[in-house]
C-alpha cells in the first residue's frame, strides 16, 4: 500500500511578472518622475519589451532607465518624445 506524502515548496524568487503586470508596477514607480510621460508595451528582437516615453533627452530619469535598460524581465525602450496634453 502506497501512503500519500505531501510537502510544501517554498519558492526562492518571486515568479516572473506578465508584460502587463511590469507595465502597471513601472508606470506607478515612475509616474511622479520628471520628465516620465508614460510606458506602452513594445517589441525588441522578438520578445515584449516595456516602450518608455520621456519629454527630453537631459532628465535624470533618462540615464537612469538607459543604465537599467530590463525592468521585471523585460528589456526597456526608451523613446523621446512630447509631453502628452488633453483637451
Amino acid at each position: 500500500m502506497s501512503k500519500l506524502i505531501s510537502f510544501r515548496v517554498t519558492l526562492r524568487y518571486p515568479l516572473m511578472k506578465t508584460i502587463f503586470e511590469a507595465k502597471k508596477d513601472f508606470a506607478a514607480r515612475y509616474l511622479s518622475e520628471e520628465g516620465f510621460v508614460g510606458v506602452g508595451i513594445g517589441r525588441c528582437e522578438d520578445s515584449d519589451a516595456l516602450q518608455v516615453y520621456v519629454e527630453g533627452p537631459d532628465f535624470p530619469i533618462v540615464q537612469e532607465l538607459r543604465n537599467q535598460a530590463i525592468y521585471e524581465g523585460f528589456p526597456v525602450i526608451v523613446e523621446v518624445t512630447r509631453k502628452a496634453r488633453t483637451y
